[in-house]
C-alpha cells in the first residue's frame, strides 16, 4: 500500500527546477520562463486489472498547487484514494506533500503524510542540500537522522525542468538520480522515455486556456537506489505540457492500471518580489 501512495504522488510530482544537474541538457532558463504557476484538480480510475487481481477497482482525487514564490518553486498536493480489495474490503488512503525546492536546485524542503483509513500512519519531514561532492539531507521526522546521496542526485523540480529540456531539444531518453524525499524508497534511478509533440485533447475546465497546448508523453519506470537488480517498483506516463502542466497520467501495477484525468485547471498569479 506505501508504494502505491507514493506511486500516485511520484507522477504529480513531476513538475519544475534547475540546478546542478541541469547542464546534462543544456541551460533550463528559457524552459523555467514558460513555466505557468497553476491549480489543478484530478480524478482517478482503474481502467485494467488482470484475472486473479488483488485490486479489482480503483477510484480517487488529487488536489495540485505548484506556485511561484520570491526564493523558489512550492509544490502542494492532496490525494485521495479508494482501493477496493479482491476479498471485498475497501482500503482508504490519503496521501498529502508540501515541497520548497529553490529555483537554482540546491536546496529542498519536504513534509509527506500518510494517512490509512483515517488514521495516520506515517510522517516524514526534512531536507536536502546540495554540497560540492554530495547531496546532504537531513530529517526531522519521524527520527533525526542525516544521509548523503550522490553529488548527481537531482530533486523533483530540478528534475522536471531537465525532462522538459529534453523534450524541448529532441532527447528521447534520459536516466537520472531523483530525491523526494517520500516513502520507503526516497532515491530512485528514474529511466524515462520522451515521445514526440502531441496535441492536447483534454476536456478540463480551462477558462485561463493554460491546457491546450501541445504535450510530451513520458513514459518513467523508477528503480529505488540500491535494489534496481529487482527491477522497477513503478512504471507510470505523465502527458506533460511544455508549460509544466500535467494533461493525465497514468499507472501500470502490473497486475491492475489506473488512469488520472485532468478536470480543473487555472493560472496562479506570480509572485511580487520586489528589487532583489
Amino acid at each position: 500500500m506505501k508504494q502505491r501512495q507514493r506511486s500516485f504522488k511520484g507522477a504529480l510530482i513531476l513538475c519544475l527546477g534547475l540546478g546542478g544537474c541541469a547542464a546534462q541538457a543544456g541551460s533550463v532558463s528559457g524552459v523555467q520562463d514558460a513555466i505557468v504557476p497553476h491549480v489543478a484538480e484530478y480524478h482517478f480510475k482503474l481502467t485494467h486489472a488482470e484475472q486473479g487481481s488483488s485490486i479489482v477497482d480503483a477510484s480517487g482525487v488529487l488536489g495540485y498547487r505548484f506556485e511561484k514564490v520570491c526564493d523558489g518553486w512550492v509544490t502542494e498536493m492532496q490525494q485521495i484514494m479508494i482501493l477496493q480489495g479482491s476479498e471485498g474490503t475497501p482500503i482508504n488512503s490519503a496521501y498529502s506533500m508540501t515541497q520548497w525546492e529553490d529555483f537554482d536546485g540546491n536546496e529542498y524542503r519536504f513534509r509527506m503524510r500518510d494517512y490509512l483509513d483515517g488514521t495516520k500512519v506515517d510522517e516524514v519531514v526534512g531536507k536536502a542540500i546540495r554540497e560540492d561532492d554530495m547531496v546532504r539531507v537531513s530529517y526531522e521526522i519521524p527520527v533525526e537522522v542525516e544521509e548523503e546521496l550522490p553529488a548527481d542526485a537531482m530533486f523533483p523540480t530540478q528534475h522536471s525542468l531537465v525532462l522538459l529540456k529534453r523534450a524541448q531539444d529532441g532527447i528521447r531518453f534520459g536516466n537520472d538520480l531523483v530525491f523526494d524525499g517520500s516513502g520507503d524508497a526516497p532515491t530512485s534511478r528514474v529511466a524515462v522515455v520522451i515521445s514526440d509533440r502531441k496535441e492536447a485533447a483534454n476536456a478540463a475546465d480551462d477558462p485561463d486556456d493554460i491546457a491546450r497546448g501541445a504535450f510530451h508523453r513520458m513514459s518513467l519506470a523508477f528503480y529505488p537506489l540500491g535494489a534496481a537488480e529487482n527491477g522497477p517498483s513503478t512504471e507510470m506516463a505523465v502527458d506533460f505540457a511544455e508549460n509544466g502542466i500535467a494533461h493525465g497520467m497514468r499507472f501500470d501495477y502490473g497486475e491492475f492500471e489506473v488512469l488520472g484525468t485532468l478536470d480543473k485547471v487555472s493560472r496562479l498569479p506570480l509572485p511580487e518580489c520586489g528589487p532583489q
